[in-house]
């Protein structure tokens, strides 16, 4: 088993965000790092002050699948991971209604949700 696949798909897009961010500083978007906080609570999980080493492989994997995603979700996860915007941004820009919170949230985790089955197949493909 793979270092990538013990991840789950927050922490690979996290990851794909510091690979490929302009400038590549580290950092967690403040939409990803709300709706990571969300996750943990809703499983009880501590907060984690971990940080990954950059996992370029992975990157890739989850770049090149993002090729195969609705227009949509890519903007979505390129607004939250890569260019960092608050959530009512990202609604605004894509459309999405801000009330009630639950519509922003039940979009990003399709997103989510997409690209870990698009990458997932694609790095099978990629290992094959």
């Amino acid at each position: 088993m793979t270092e990538r696949r013990t991840h789950d798909i927050g922490a690979r897009l996290e990851n794909w965000a510091r690979v490929y961010r302009p400038g590549r500083t580290i950092g967690i978007s403040p939409t990803a790092a709300y709706c990571d906080q969300l996750r943990r609570e809703k499983e009880g999980e501590g907060a984690s002050g971990e940080r990954r080493k950059v996992d370029e492989v992975d990157a890739d994997v989850i770049e090149q699948a993002m090729r195969y995603l609705k227009h949509r979700d890519r903007q979505l996860l390129k607004l939250c991971y890569i260019d960092m915007r608050e959530p009512h941004v990202i609604c605004r820009v894509l459309s999405i209604p801000h009330r009630p919170p639950t519509a922003f949230v039940t979009a990003f985790r399709a997103a989510q949700a997409a690209i870990e089955a698009t990458a997932g197949c694609s790095e099978n493909f990629h290992n094959a």
